[in-house]
């Protein structure tokens, strides 16, 4: 199933499910609501207005799509009422999926042409950082660069956690998965480069270079996603992904999962070993390599304008216009 979260006409904002090869929603709470009326045997559940609600409502909840969507299946939709509450995806406000997770990971340097001319430890293991949820908007909002010189995409793969857990075993990891979604990890390149470290000065003569990502990857606008989380039976194989990204008319990156140096299930699990994972939680997986001749150093949002789409086969599109903001820094 693909779901979304979007507005009413009258301002509210709902789940909706993705019907008629996505063209059109399903708004999930009032065709639910109309099943009830005629089928005793559906669970009593209200639709939250909440995808992560949702997620936390467990098996109830899918079971409760479930009828939603083979009630919307084909000419079903015009015989049971269901098509008064399906709407058209073109020209609908498309919130994020989950816009408040409990803890939102992103994975750094999770990509094999980065990762293998890196100087690394011995036994290196998966390197990530946090992302405030204020950094989240939906797939058609504007993303606004702050005046700090380069900023450039890096679309992702996220994975949201269904079923949560601690110490979760690799092998059982992907059974906490809820579904996937496009993320794009937007990046102040130039502020990591000029600003955001410090080079400390050790007692025994070293030096330690340091860099923290508080700011540079946490702008607000810096997370669009969407627009729809897919359940994993709808959804690419995690480690197969397709993801691609465009600068206005120009492609940028390209690139799949398969060249993530960390699985999804080793991800989900390592991560689990140091937090409590909870229904909703976000793990984005890294970004993919750029489109020649562009680098990810070349690749200007704020410079260049225009509008950056961001892509995953199977998940969907964004298309977020840009909004340079001089003087914000």
């Amino acid at each position: 199933m693909k779901f979304c979260r979007f507005q009413r006409k009258n301002g509210q904002k709902a789940i909706g499910l993705g019907c008629n090869d996505d063209r059109d929603i399903a708004d999930l709470a009032p065709i639910y609501e109309k099943l009830k009326e005629t089928d005793p045997s559906l669970e009593a559940y209200l639709f939250p207005n909440s995808l992560k609600t949702m997620i936390e409502d467990g098996d109830l909840a899918i079971a409760a799509a479930r009828a939603v969507q083979r009630a919307v299946e084909g000419e079903a939709a015009d015989s049971n009422g269901a098509s008064a509450h399906i709407i058209p995806f073109a020209g609908t406000h498309i919130f994020a999926p989950v816009d408040d997770p409990q803890k939102f990971f992103a994975i750094a340097i999770n990509r094999h042409g980065g990762w293998d001319t890196a100087v690394k430890p011995d036994n290196p293991h998966a390197t990530y950082f946090t992302k405030l949820p204020s950094c989240i908007v939906g797939p058609a909002d504007t993303v606004r660069i702050p005046d700090v010189g380069q900023v450039g995409p890096e679309i992702e793969l996220v994975i949201v956690i269904g079923k949560g857990g601690y110490d979760i075993p690799e092998e059982k990891a992907l059974d906490h998965v809820f579904g996937y979604a496009v993320h794009n990890d937007i990046t102040a390149h130039d502020m990591r480069k000029k600003t955001e470290w410090i080079r400390m000065n050790r007692a025994d003569g070293s030096q330690e270079h340091l860099t923290y990502p508080g700011r540079y990857k946490n702008f607000d606008t810096f997370s669009p996603m969407g627009p729809w989380l897919v359940t994993p039976d709808e959804a690419p194989h995690p480690d197969e992904a397709v993801l691609d990204a465009w600068l206005n008319d120009d492609h940028v990156q390209h690139g799949t999962t398969a060249e993530h140096v960390f699985n999804a299930a080793h991800l989900i699990s390592y991560l689990s070993r140091a937090h409590a994972l909870k229904p909703g939680d976000i793990i984005s997986t890294g970004t993919v390599g750029p489109v020649e001749p562009w680098t990810m150093a070349t690749i200007d949002l704020g410079k260049i304008g225009g509008t950056m789409r961001s892509s995953i086969e199977g998940l969907g599109s964004m298309a977020n216009p840009i909004e340079f903001v001089p003087g914000l820094k």
